[in-house]
């Protein structure tokens, strides 16, 4: 990561090439939490002080020495966002984005800062306030999928099939490193969603990690969703699925682990199949619940193992591997 001089510097540079303000000066630049890059929040002052844009915005830069793919190919996330600009799905409008070299050595986005919370940090808001909230951020999941997607291929890319989703982990799972009482299941539990993938899935924009650290809120609705790093068109299931996974107590060992969830799987469904304009098959919903089981319980081992090996030191996965077994168990049982 770049020292916090080096960046306001480039980060000059940046704002006054890209609105042609030669007086444009920047301040209070923050780091904010990420894992595919690095994002830092800052203030734009003109010179001129009606001229736009100025105010706080929001700079994501790619991870230095890795190659720009996936989640580090920050510019792919910002045509996306900007694919959604002229849609119902609130994203925060992004303003400049490239790779040239000369200002942070690599790919680079700006959006303009949203100001809103996630759930996730208002233990304070009354239980009822959380779950009428809650709901909007699922109605808005379909808002999501009900988007064009065809019309957004330039910028999303083509559709991943459902088998190709489901190999994406294999080389995750296939180690022998990998701690073989966490990961015991997880072989049994692939063969199954191999054997019973849903024959025609409802393909669209799919967030890929939609979950509530991912939605800010402010005045009462949904302001912005975020976070689009493994945006993908595919089976939009995926993103429900997921929601219901980190909202389930059968997944896990402790209840500590989704005492935060507003909604139970249930409520999310059904406040999902009420927004949506098509049918939600129930077997299709159970199969995506059980794959993001599968999911975050094989990437919950990789990490482990990443951890425990010294390469990715986070103490957090032995606590989250603790319920890793009963996240394989529980997407058999919702299977049969």
């Amino acid at each position: 990561m770049a020292q916090r001089g080096d960046m306001a510097e480039a980060l000059l540079r940046l704002v006054r090439a890209k609105t042609g303000d030669a007086g444009a000066t920047i301040g209070a630049i923050e780091v904010l939490p990420g894992h595919a890059g690095f994002s830092y929040s800052f203030v734009l002052r003109r010179s001129d002080p009606a001229a736009r844009p100025a105010g706080k915005l929001v700079l994501r830069v790619a991870p230095e020495g890795v190659r720009i793919a996936g989640p580090a190919d920050v510019v792919r996330q910002a045509k996306i966002m900007q694919s959604l600009a002229d849609t119902d799905v609130p994203v925060p409008p992004v303003l400049w984005f490239g790779d040239e070299a000369e200002f942070f050595g690599g790919p680079y986005f700006v959006d303009t800062f949203l100001d809103g919370f996630k759930l996730v940090d208002r233990p304070d808001l009354p239980a009822a306030e959380k779950r009428a909230l809650a709901a909007e951020g699922v109605r808005l999941l379909a808002r999501l999928h009900r988007v064009d997607w065809q019309a957004r291929r330039a910028a999303w890319g083509d559709p991943v099939p459902l088998a190709e989703e489901m190999k994406r982990l294999d080389h995750l799972l296939d180690r022998p490193t990998l701690d073989p009482a966490a990961v015991a299941r997880a072989p049994e539990l692939r063969r199954r969603l191999n054997a019973s993938l849903p024959a025609t899935p409802q393909v669209g924009c799919v967030h890929g990690d939609f979950q509530w650290a991912n939605v800010l809120f402010h005045g009462g609705r949904v302001s912005a969703l975020i976070d689009w790093e493994i945006a993908l068109l595919g089976p939009t299931l995926l993103d429900l699925g997921w929601l219901c996974f980190f909202a389930d107590p059968d997944s896990w060992v402790s209840a500590e682990r989704i005492r935060s969830a507003p909604l139970d799987p249930a409520t999310i469904v059904a406040t999902y199949a009420e927004a949506s304009p098509r049918p939600v098959p129930e077997a299709d919903v159970r199969w995506f619940r059980a794959f993001a089981g599968y999911r975050f319980g094989v990437i919950t081992c990789f990490n482990l193992m990443l951890h425990r090996r010294g390469k990715r030191p986070d103490p957090t996965w032995e606590e989250t591997a603790l319920s890793a077994p009963r996240m394989f168990e529980h997407g058999l049982e919702l299977l049969n």
